[in-house]
């Protein structure tokens, strides 16, 4: 076990990409959300899995929030990302 100095460093490295949910939080690594965030073969707004979706939405919201991308760039890659992923399941 771990002393509980680096216990909370340990979990200071997770990422919650769902802080508003009590019931079903996600989280990840900052080195998985690192991987998950990057481009991939079928562009950025393409995802593999609902925790892919998820960090590239929590990256986006993230980038709007600091003032780097406009809000007509947000409302557009975040409506692409998530038509993109719910379309995926039909």
């Amino acid at each position: 076990m771990f002393p509980q100095f680096f216990a909370a460093i340990i979990v200071d490295l997770m990422i919650s990409l769902t802080p508003y949910s009590l019931e079903n939080p996600v989280e990840v690594s900052g080195e998985d959300y690192n991987k998950l965030v990057q481009m991939k073969e079928k562009g950025w707004s393409h995802c593999d899995s609902k925790e892919e979706c998820l960090a590239k939405l929590h990256y986006l919201r993230s980038g709007f929030s600091q003032g780097k991308i406009s809000i007509g760039d947000f409302n557009e890659r975040e409506k692409k990302l998530v038509i993109g992923y719910w379309n995926r399941g039909s």
